[in-house]
């Protein structure tokens, strides 16, 4: 999942470089996992694997449900985690991991550029999550083979959990995984990110409205009344509501925003910046991966990061600005007034993944950037500040 909805959490490690941080009530609910684990072992038998394991006493009930707990979450951890990995692959950076009562959210700085990246992203995780169910399941045949009863229990709850969580995961409903991986494919087919979201995001309302009511139905139903799984069925049913509704809202608002509500200003190189002095002296200052080339605020073009890879180091003090960036064309710029969708796709292919904003005079008021698109219900002024720039090297 990727949602945005805890904000109280600590920093418990960092894994490859990935913060990993825990919401404070996932302690609640792994101690209340503890409790239901460790009930069942000390008060019914458990049929696993076609053996019977007797009620064991307390303290091995106790101990066996840490360890299955806490073999749970680092199976929901590694599940994230995949996604991460994955992204990283795909160029995106990542700001952290959390762990949260209903799961764990892998959150990206920013959007996947295309469908085929949002795809394998989304994926990650239940394929990650469907290899630890079965490693535990032959975990749970080889202890079994050797008559470790309480030792296939912890395997094959493990296992059990793994495939729940891949299958769960796939449900075509965004937030959720196989909502991502239907965004994806609708973004493939249309070519609209924004319109692709939005569709994924009304299945995921759709999908938590049946977690709900199953939720319900099961507390209610005569000969069923699973009270606890059906609470809790709800209760990640409304989770799941609230941020579905939330993309949705989202996708609406993107609609019908323009790039005026988006743009930030823009900081705009000279034509005649040394390469030299933009590498040591202004790209430390400012961490973006394209700019705007102006003078007196006209637009010269844009000058792309990936554009310098292929620049000697030896020949930064010889070229400038002007040499490098790519001159202005249309796929370069957009108006204040044009619809941000529009802006988005353009961005998606233009080569840059960014767009400088001109107004009606010909002058340079704002800049895009992929995956800084934040749509706003409120309109910036229609007067933007001077566009600061460099002064001749």
């Amino acid at each position: 999942m990727s949602v945005s909805f805890y904000k109280r959490k600590i920093t418990v490690a960092r894994v490859y470089g990935i913060p990993v941080r825990i919401d404070y009530r996932w302690f609640a609910v792994f101690a209340l996992s503890v409790w239901l684990v460790a009930s069942n072992l000390h008060n019914h038998p458990i049929q696993v694997a076609g053996m019977i394991l007797p009620p064991v006493d307390a303290l091995t009930a106790w101990t066996l449900g840490i360890i299955t707990t806490a073999a749970l979450f680092l199976s929901v951890f590694g599940h994230e985690l995949s996604h991460a990995l994955m992204a990283r692959a795909e160029g995106i950076e990542i700001e952290e991991i959390v762990l949260h009562p209903f799961g764990g959210l892998a959150r990206l700085k920013t959007q996947p550029e295309n469908p085929k990246a949002e795809f394998r992203i989304a994926v990650a995780g239940p394929a990650a999550s469907f290899l630890f169910a079965v490693l535990a399941f032959l975990g749970a045949q080889i202890a079994s083979l050797g008559g470790y009863q309480t030792t296939v229990t912890v395997f094959f709850l493990v296992a059990a959990g793994n495939l729940l969580l891949a299958i769960f995961n796939l449900f075509p409903g965004y937030p959720l995984d196989g909502g991502r991986v239907l965004r994806a494919l609708l973004w493939r087919r249309s070519g609209n990110m924004a319109e692709a979201t939005r569709m994924a995001g009304i299945c995921g309302v759709l999908v938590s409205a049946v977690l709900i009511l199953f939720g319900v139905y099961m507390a209610v139903a005569p000969n069923f009344r699973a009270y606890f799984m059906g609470l809790w069925s709800v209760l990640v049913g409304l989770f799941l509501l609230d941020s579905a509704l939330s993309v949705v809202r989202q996708g609406r608002n993107l609609r019908l925003a323009t790039v005026a509500d988006a743009m930030s200003p823009p900081f705009a190189l000279e034509p005649d910046v040394l390469i030299s002095h933009f590498i040591d002296t202004i790209l430390p200052l400012h961490r973006q991966s394209s700019f705007p080339v102006a003078r007196d605020r006209r637009l010269h073009g844009i000058l792309a990061l990936q554009d310098l890879k292929a620049l000697p180091r030896e020949r930064w003090r010889e070229k400038r600005a002007r040499d490098v960036m790519r001159p202005i064309s249309p796929e370069m710029f957009v108006v204040p007034n044009a619809m941000l969708e529009d802006a988005r796709g353009l961005m998606q292919t233009n080569g840059v993944g960014a767009l400088a904003v001109v107004d009606e005079k010909g002058e340079l008021v704002g800049f895009l950037q992929n995956g800084t698109l934040r749509a706003t219900r409120k309109r910036r002024p229609k007067s933007s500040p001077p566009a600061p720039s460099l002064f001749r090297q």
